[in-house]
């Protein structure tokens, strides 16, 4: 008997049907043989809604309070998805992710799981019954409600899977595995059999949605199979993500594209007081974290003729309107000037090695010039390069690349 934690997102439980149709997966799980225990996200759009009521009541609403708004959202799923698996014959109870043990740091918004204290969640299933587990959410250990972040229920689901020592955690989405880039933007993209944790940790991180990025870093952390499903094809097997490495070593794992970036130039005239520009610089990056926003393409530029100094990086357009007052407010407006573009789309190639492959970055570079797309700006690293092009060009760029790689053959994977 294996032990098994599905999660079922947002579109898997967008209404009553797809709940029926998952908990019926569930318990036809159940019924093999196997140990389960479920996490489920919010139905549908629901995070979303709560956002922009609360928005509508005030435009700076409270982190403390959102985050007690935000987790009705999953505890509405939990309580529906517990009914229907009884519904269906199996044993269930449900839990809010205090109730299941789930404590976080004291961080509203987007907090780190930092332990799961699993007896409540063990005792349940030694009765025989699933647990079924609101994923997104936890409880600090001063009793506050927290919330994990966007794609919070992935983390939920690998974390309580790790705890469990379960055999293998199963995300059932609204596609059947992980492509080598969007279908939805290129009908020939290809299904890919298996993937390693650090390939799919990268597309993950540049605009993949299939599965939240922190939660392929637990899985690679501890070692945790994750399959990637399709709660309406769930006789498919899906995408494995794991430590094995089945392809070529100059294969290309898949493209991604995020037009979600926005750009940000900061120019700084370098004087008598250039240690103190560096200062700034330094400590904008320590606020940044400390707000948690992400920077990607970090670039720090000197010219040559003149005494200008460049920061130039990107970050998510969420967080666009905190980075600009962040640098507002280290900015002398006679010594610096702060140019930003939300007009462009980051488009990343995922491979191995690439920094002893310099013939695959220059033939993109070929490829994208002969087709007239221009690149604002390159960052390369050992498993992915990321180029950023205005956003008119986004479809064309990934469907030419994909097909230069040859990526829409079956037989590859």
């Amino acid at each position: 008997m294996s032990k098994l934690v599905l999660k079922f997102g947002g579109t898997s439980v967008a209404d009553v049907d797809c709940i029926r149709k998952a908990a019926q997966i569930i318990v036809n799980t159940a019924s093999e043989g196997h140990e389960v225990l479920a996490v489920v996200s919010a139905m549908g759009d629901t995070t979303d809604r709560l956002i922009s009521l609360a928005k509508k009541v005030t435009p700076s609403p409270s982190a403390r309070e959102l985050d007690m708004l935000l987790t009705t959202g999953e505890q509405q799923s939990v309580a529906l998805m517990t009914m229907a698996i009884q519904e269906f014959g199996g044993q269930a109870r449900g839990f809010t992710g205090g109730q299941a043990g789930i404590i976080t740091e004291n961080r509203h918004g987007s907090a780190k799981i930092e332990e799961i204290r699993s007896a409540s969640l063990e005792a349940s299933m030694s009765r025989g019954e699933i647990p079924v587990v609101a994923g997104f959410q936890g409880m600090s250990n001063n009793q506050e409600l927290t919330t994990l972040g966007r794609g919070g229920s992935d983390t939920t689901a690998v974390a309580v899977a790790t705890t469990l020592g379960a055999d293998r955690c199963d995300i059932y989405t609204d596609v059947n595995g992980v492509y080598t880039t969007d279908p939805r933007m290129v009908s020939r993209a290809s299904k890919l059999k298996s993937i390693s944790y650090e390939e799919m940790f990268e597309m993950a991180n540049t605009g993949a949605k299939v599965i939240n990025s922190r939660a392929v870093s637990l899985a690679k952390d501890s070692q945790m199979p994750v399959r990637i499903r399709s709660t309406f094809w769930p006789e498919d097997e899906g995408t494995l993500i794991t430590d094995l490495i089945n392809t070529p070593d100059y294969t290309i794992s898949g493209i991604t594209h995020d037009l979600n970036q926005v750009w940000f130039n900061w120019q700084m005239v370098i004087n008598n007081d250039q240690a103190n520009k560096l200062d700034n610089v330094a400590s904008l990056f320590v606020r940044l974290n400390e707000l948690n926003i992400c920077t990607d393409m970090v670039m720090l530029l000197a010219r040559e003729d003149e005494p200008v100094q460049e920061l130039v990086f990107t970050v998510e357009n969420d967080s666009a309107a905190r980075v600009q007052s962040v640098i507002e407010s280290y900015a002398d407006s006679k010594e610096s000037k702060l140019l930003i573009d939300d007009k462009l789309a980051r488009i990343s190639v995922i491979s191995r090695r690439l920094n002893g492959k310099p013939e695959i970055v220059a033939s993109v570079f070929d490829a994208l010039n002969r087709a007239n797309i221009p690149v604002n700006m390159v960052a390369t690293g050992d498993l992915r390069f990321s180029l950023l092009i205005p956003k008119t060009h986004a479809e064309n760029a990934v469907t030419l690349i994909h097909e230069h790689f040859s990526l829409s053959n079956p037989e590859r994977n």
